[in-house]
């Protein structure tokens, strides 16, 4: 072989080898590739930026930026994997959670504002309208079991800003079982809290306030006292906790929205989609049936007309369908219903440009050229007819992208991938095994016809 076809031969198999290593194990599928809200299941929200309309454009931008920041920590921090985030207009924030089986537990982590407050308690009750404020600075706040409410001052004795680390623990205490929340303060709010203790008398209650619900309420002992009054800041630095019958997730959960801090702005879910998982999987079932059969189907027909050339067009649709999972795989992209109608036109296209490629061989071959000659000749005439629909469908699908939303995004992205992978299997895979191995010389020619 010559020097560029042993270059061809490089390449394709350095491509081939990289898609099967990013591909395995290769089945079952949502083990290969990130799989979309509608086909495993998941959580969708809208979610909408509150009090935005009195700031300049810059301001609503970087409040949005900073919501989707504290989002992406939340998700992180608590192990969601595949959480897509993305603004939406000026005042609002899409969130694709794939996978998750509770919406409460998404809307909890994504939409909790997290303002955490320290409150004096001036009475408690079992009903709010037991209770009676003295005073218009006064707050009525239920418990987040919705067991008891409490009359607070509306101001804070201490907040969540003077926070350093929440953990999520489980007690060993028999007499309290159950998980509970560590809050460990920085030395200014540690500080503060010791402050806040000298003010409260034994027996007084301090309630620990979350977007206005309260988590516990502990009552101040005589051994909290001594403990602030005898070691300081530091023996106050590490020892407030949050219970109320939690489960360890649940403490998890609070535990990560606290840690990664308040929401700039108060967020509203204004819209919401569940996809079960039975809907999902048989979504999954249905498109994985529709790629095969399609493909199937395309590697019958095309030896079947075309002979042996059709056999080189199922060669190069096979290792096009390599490149495109692995693409997928390679980029952390989401694979979507409407991305599996892509991958089929993916198919259509990829036969189509050997088709092109093969009518321009076949017609330097019956002219009477030789094989490589045909080979060449067709590959240069094919070329611009190749490129130019191509290049001109990858440009519509770099505009879906950027321009579309959800499903649009996902058709794009398999749309663009699929036809990068197709132009690249018919100028270099095609055209080394037309050049380089027997099937050139399987090129029909038609004979001259005799005076």
């Amino acid at each position: 072989m010559r020097r560029n076809e042993w270059m061809r031969l490089g390449v394709t198999a350095a491509v081939l080898f990289a898609a099967l290593g990013l591909l395995f194990p290769f089945w079952p599928l949502q083990d290969v590739v990130n799989l979309g809200l509608d086909l495993q299941g998941g959580v969708r929200l809208m979610l909408q930026a509150q009090d935005l309309e009195d700031m300049e454009p810059a301001q609503r931008r970087d409040t949005v930026d900073r919501l989707i920041q504290i989002f992406n920590q939340r998700v992180d921090q608590y192990g969601l994997a595949n959480v897509e985030l993305r603004p939406v207009g000026e005042d609002r924030v899409e969130v694709r959670v794939p996978g998750a089986q509770d919406p409460e537990e998404a809307r909890f982590l994504i939409g909790q504002t997290a303002i955490l407050e320290f409150r004096r308690v001036i009475e408690a009750a079992g009903s709010p309208d037991n209770l009676f404020r003295t005073d218009p600075t006064q707050d009525i706040l239920r418990a987040h079991d919705g067991a008891e409410f409490y009359l607070v001052p509306r101001e804070p004795m201490l907040t969540g800003e003077v926070l350093d680390s929440a953990e999520a623990r489980m007690s060993t205490d028999p007499r309290q079982p159950g998980a509970f929340v560590s809050l460990r303060f920085n030395r200014t709010g540690a500080e503060r809290f010791v402050e806040v203790l000298r003010q409260l008398r034994v027996g007084d209650r301090l309630a620990i306030v979350l977007d206005g619900v309260v988590y516990s309420a502990p009552a101040i002992t005589e051994s909290i006292k001594e403990v602030a009054q005898r070691a300081g800041w530091r023996g106050v630095q590490d020892e407030t906790t949050i219970t109320g019958a939690f489960t360890f997730d649940e403490a998890r959960l609070l535990s990560v929205v606290l840690r990664s801090g308040a929401l700039p702005t108060e967020v509203v879910v204004i819209e919401e989609q569940t996809v079960g998982p039975t809907l999902g999987a048989d979504s999954i079932r249905r498109g994985t049936m529709a790629i095969v059969i399609s493909f199937l189907l395309v590697l019958l027909y095309m030896p079947v007309y075309y002979r042996w050339l059709g056999l080189v067009a199922d060669v190069a649709l096979t290792l096009n369908m390599l490149i495109l999972f692995a693409a997928l795989r390679a980029l952390g992209a989401t694979l979507t219903l409407p991305g599996i109608a892509g991958i089929i036109l993916t198919i259509g296209m990829t036969v189509d440009a050997n088709v092109i490629i093969f009518e321009r061989v076949k017609e330097e071959r019956r002219a009477g050229k030789s094989v490589k000659a045909s080979v060449l000749n067709g590959f240069s005439k094919s070329l611009s007819a190749l490129v130019d629909a191509n290049i001109t469908t990858l440009i519509t699908a770099v505009i879906l992208f950027m321009l579309g939303t959800g499903p649009v995004e996902g058709f794009a992205v398999t749309l663009g991938l699929g036809v990068a992978g197709s132009l690249f299997c018919a100028l270099v895979v095609t055209r080394l095994l037309l050049e380089s191995t027997g099937f050139g010389e399987r090129i029909p020619v038609k004979l001259p016809s005799s005076a």
